[in-house]
């Protein structure tokens, strides 16, 4: 090979280098973008889905009234766009929080679930937070609660 023929190889190598660093630098910047997209969807989710349940609760402590027509809707949006955003875990949690409507104390605990599940879904990977801890909140004393959970949790 002369010096002539060894630089166009060259160039055309630089080039073609450069182009692919391009080009996959874009890719990853679409990826960032989807995934942040995705990120702040699963957010507001969430958000709604824990906002429902502390309206529901306050309604149960007369804090605050919501119609039963409001709250299905907000659940079937909330559904619509959890099975779009959210995770498996996610989604089949919530599925068990709506087929034990009817069991109240289990939906409760259903509830504190999927707030865990939320928490560490939205980085919170390594949270200690769990159920048992954020159900323990809505009580007023430790006893209460613990009272509550061997009455219709621990059976």
């Amino acid at each position: 090979m002369d010096e002539q023929t060894l630089k166009i190889l060259l160039a055309i190598f630089s080039t073609s280098t450069l182009i692919f660093a391009t080009w996959l630098k874009i890719q990853s910047d679409k990826i960032r973008d989807i995934k942040s997209k995705l990120s702040d969807k699963k957010y507001q989710t969430y958000h709604e889905i824990l906002a429902i349940l502390f309206d529901l609760i306050n309604q149960t402590k007369n804090l605050k009234s919501v119609s039963e027509d409001e709250v299905l809707l907000r659940v079937m949006n909330v559904k619509r766009d959890l099975i779009l955003y959210g995770n498996d875990k996610m989604v089949n949690k919530f599925f068990e929080w709506e087929d034990n409507q009817l069991k109240r104390a289990y939906r409760l605990w259903n509830w504190a679930e999927l707030a865990a599940i939320s928490r560490k879904d939205m980085g919170n990977r390594w949270t200690r937070v769990n159920a048992d801890k954020i159900l323990r909140s809505l009580f007023e004393n430790k006893l209460e609660y613990e009272d509550f959970k061997k009455e219709f949790i621990l059976r």
